[in-house]
């Protein structure tokens, strides 16, 4: 390029560069189908305007301009045109809807979900241990020590019954007992001060009274004392075979009664403000999972464990088949929360990020709208509460809406520089009006911005727009 050149003619030169640039990214952006619809609508629309829709207006050559009403650009006094049909936002939308050509939107294979109400059921799910339930178990722990001679029952497992003879055994410490009592009953009788504390020593022992009783008539001591089941169940524990020594406050027998049965469970820390003694509970097998088994909450643990951050939750659950037995793994479900007429979306159809959630509704003619909404936690079918952002009937994007969430934010980038320049051009317009009306009164020497040659001062200064100072010029 000649280094002679006017500076009047660079200047314009560079005008015009800057001028075909805009235009090009004006194209980009209005005439874009992710940002604007199907272009094809455009010559349909531009003539156009009734209560459903709003057109837009902008300048070919400067398209940050937007109006709402047909006019003049204020910089270069070109007619505006429509934007395209892209912008014509339907009733009821708001200007966050995007619009997706059809096409596009059946390759995006976005799928969407009606907002219904219904029951809305969640539950806390977790695995547990079958165990004997403390409260039916009975210990057999004899108060002196000896021999057994016989063993009755000598298995674990079996089934006894209550009063069912365990063992017979043979104590010198509880015969020395006996010879005392019947001592002191020959010497001072039956009710004899003596008698009454030798029998009182007996019952300390844990003879039975009936086997007291008879002392005096048989007039001599029993050899071996047989020991009876407390209770009726299970043998769970036996630390006693035939012969072997038996020591006082061991534990001989432990006997479980087992038509009723315990469940432990751990529920993670955050489920643990929903879990209260009373909840319903429900149990299946892990080998028979079909099978349901219902029962309750019977105690919450009252601290978390430390290590697995999880709450100890002890269930009760009826047991007369003996269906469950002690050390079966089994499948917990408690339900925390029910509600007979929530409105409710799928839980896919929510994108959540970081302290909002959001949910793309179908608002018709192609367009999805961006929601902040307010969810609950996931139910047991897969949807979620919604308190407020959805309407009853509405329908939200369930697959597809991260695409949907990504075309949001470019457009959301692209409003941002189309403010900007809207900005920006009504300032330099205001400016430009404010020059030309004062310009019968002054002389041929005036002022301008390299860059943006529609900014006209009487006298030196920056300009509004870029800040560059204004250089001098001749009219």
């Amino acid at each position: 390029m000649n280094s002679s050149m006017n500076p009047q003619f660079k200047t314009a030169l560079y005008y015009l560069v800057g001028a075909a640039f805009l235009a090009v990214l004006a194209v980009a952006v209005f005439e874009s189908p992710n940002l604007g619809g199907d272009p094809n609508d455009a010559p349909q629309t531009a003539h156009k305007h009734d209560d459903a829709a709003a057109t837009l207006y902008t300048c070919p050559m400067h398209p940050q301009i937007i109006r709402d009403e047909a006019g003049q650009c204020p910089i270069c006094g070109m007619d505006l045109v429509p934007a395209g049909d892209g912008d014509a936002v339907p009733m009821g939308a708001s200007n966050d809807a995007i619009a997706i050509d059809p096409v596009v939107v059946q390759n995006m294979a976005l799928r969407t979900a009606a907002a219904r109400r219904g029951e809305y059921i969640r539950s806390v799910r977790s695995f547990g241990e079958v165990d004997v339930a403390e409260s039916e178990v009975a210990v057999v722990n004899l108060r002196y020590s000896g021999w057994a001679e016989r063993v009755y029952v000598d298995e674990t497992g079996v089934a006894v019954k209550r009063g069912q003879p365990l063992m017979a055994v043979y104590s010198p410490e509880l015969g020395a007992a006996q010879e005392e009592y019947l001592s002191a009953v020959r010497a001072d009788g039956v009710d004899g001060a003596l008698a009454r504390s030798a029998r009182e020593r007996l019952a300390s022992l844990g003879m039975a009274s009936s086997l007291i009783d008879k002392l005096p008539g048989n007039g001599e001591a029993y050899r071996l004392i047989t020991v009876y089941a407390p209770a009726a169940g299970y043998v769970l524990h036996k630390n006693v075979v035939e012969g072997a020594r038996v020591m006082a406050g061991t534990d001989a027998y432990r006997i479980g009664d087992l038509t009723s049965i315990w469940v432990r469970a751990q529920v993670y820390e955050q489920d643990a403000p929903s879990v209260h003694v009373g909840m319903p509970a429900r149990m299946s097998l892990s080998g028979n999972p079909d099978e349901k088994f219902d029962g309750e909450v019977a105690f919450v643990d009252p601290g978390v464990d430390r290590k697995t951050r999880t709450l100890g939750v002890r269930l009760e659950f009826a047991n007369p088949g003996l269906d469950l037995r002690p050390g079966m793994t089994a499948n917990v479900e408690l339900q925390v929360e029910s509600r007979a007429d929530a409105l409710m979306i799928p839980t896919d159809a929510v994108i959540r990020g970081g302290k909002r959630s959001l949910v793309f509704v179908d608002v018709g003619r192609g367009r999805f709208e961006p929601r902040e909404v307010v969810v609950g936690p996931r139910g047991d079918e897969g949807n979620v509460p919604v308190t407020s952002g959805v309407k009853e009937g509405e329908m939200v994007v369930v697959s597809g809406q991260f695409l949907l969430d990504s075309e949001s934010s470019l457009r959301e980038a692209a409003r941002k520089f189309l403010d900007a320049g809207r900005k920006q051009s009504e300032s330099a317009g205001n400016a430009a009006s404010d020059t030309h009306a004062t310009h019968d009164h002054v002389d041929d020497t005036y002022w301008t911005c390299s860059m943006h040659p529609q900014i006209i001062r009487d006298e030196p200064g920056t300009c509004p727009i870029c800040g560059m100072d204004l250089v001098e010029r001749k009219r």
